[in-house]
């Protein structure tokens, strides 16, 4: 195939083997046309089993990755690459065979009694350091909603209405501030699916709760003491222990953080049988595990200054597991799979 398929097109090809500096990548069952004509982009369709993404060394770099027919069963991908300014010479390729797909989306939890000082500061380009600062002068305990905190959920359910509308099962994090959250954000679904006997099931985890430790607003209730507070609509607290067993007076390091998100995703693709689900959680622990985690990968069309989760902002992702990967950097094996998040919006807007 001349020039790696960049200047041809590649008709029907179930299996195709690029060779570039004495390397091997085998793209299995590349099926239907890919036609690339002076490096403006390249779009491919591959068929299978699993859905595929490609990531290239420098000079090429992934612009987005398209689902065609149904998000949560779909065996093909189109792909999109875009030439950055440098591109001399054919990439290096690698395939991530996927597994598992499904819609998760993430809800930062809304404003709260330590966010306002803090929230303010960040918004003016402050320090890590002062962030944590005004955060503690401003600790409480469980930090709960503020009013506004309440109106942000309220407006989030209209604003987010059809997006929402579908969800299977609910994951908050075992804090206040996110089953408030949750509980406004959902309360029109839950409403309506009563009415159809499928209400969404609604699941507190410990592994979604923001970094830990050092601030009281991070230190979670007694489980006697949530489901006295939330017992209506029903949520399944079992998997907590009675008291917080994990906060410590040491604030986590953002590794472990990211970890926790990491081994949260994990739960919801692997365990969990629901295809869309929402998890409402925290702006440090979804920074953290989107952004460090060598095993995440998030495809969007986000700028650095937008990766931050804003409050009862939700962001929509399809889903995948991959556990063969050339060519990355991260330990991906069965247990430690590379996880692929793909905003939705980017690839529609």
């Amino acid at each position: 195939v001349r020039h790696y398929l960049f200047e041809e097109r590649i008709k029907d090809i179930d299996s195709l083997t690029l060779i570039h500096h004495n390397q091997l990548t085998i793209m299995h069952r590349f099926l239907a046309g890919a036609y690339h004509k002076n490096f403006p982009s390249f779009k491919r369709t591959c068929s299978s089993s699993f859905c595929f993404v490609t990531r290239f060394n420098y000079p090429i770099t992934i612009s987005s990755v398209t689902p065609t027919s149904n998000t949560t069963k779909s065996a093909v991908t189109i792909m999109t690459w875009t030439q950055t300014p440098d591109a001399s010479s054919p990439p290096s390729v690698s395939i991530f065979p996927f597994q598992t797909t499904k819609r998760l989306l993430f809800l930062r939890h809304g404003q709260a009694l330590h966010n306002p000082r803090a929230e303010e500061a960040k918004d003016r380009g402050c320090s890590h350091e002062t962030f944590l600062q005004l955060m503690k002068e401003d600790d409480a305990f469980d930090a709960e909603l503020t009013s506004l905190g309440e109106t942000q959920a309220i407006m989030a359910r209209e604003k987010y209405l059809d997006k929402l509308q579908n969800v299977q099962l609910v994951v908050s994090s075992p804090l206040s501030r996110a089953i408030q959250t949750a509980n406004l954000v959902m309360i029109q679904q839950e409403q309506q699916q009563q009415q159809t006997t499928t209400a969404a099931k609604r699941v507190c985890v410990e592994l979604f709760r923001e970094i830990n430790g050092w601030l009281l607003n991070a230190k979670r209730r007694t489980k006697t003491d949530l489901q006295g507070r939330f017992h209506s609509p029903s949520w399944d607290f079992s998997g907590l222990s009675m008291d917080d067993e994990t906060w410590t007076e040491t604030l986590e390091s953002e590794e472990s953080c990211a970890e926790r998100y990491y081994q949260g995703l994990l739960w919801l693709l692997r365990d969990r049988e629901e295809e869309v689900i929402l998890t409402v959680a925290h702006g440090g622990l979804l920074r953290f595990g989107m952004v460090d985690h060598p095993n995440v990968h998030v495809v969007d069309k986000r700028g650095k200054d937008q990766r931050r989760f804003g409050n009862c902002e939700l962001r929509e992702y399809e889903a995948h597991v991959a556990v063969e990967v050339t060519g990355k950097e991260a330990v991906v094996t069965q247990d430690r799979p590379l996880i692929l998040l793909r905003e939705i919006h980017s690839i529609q807007n």
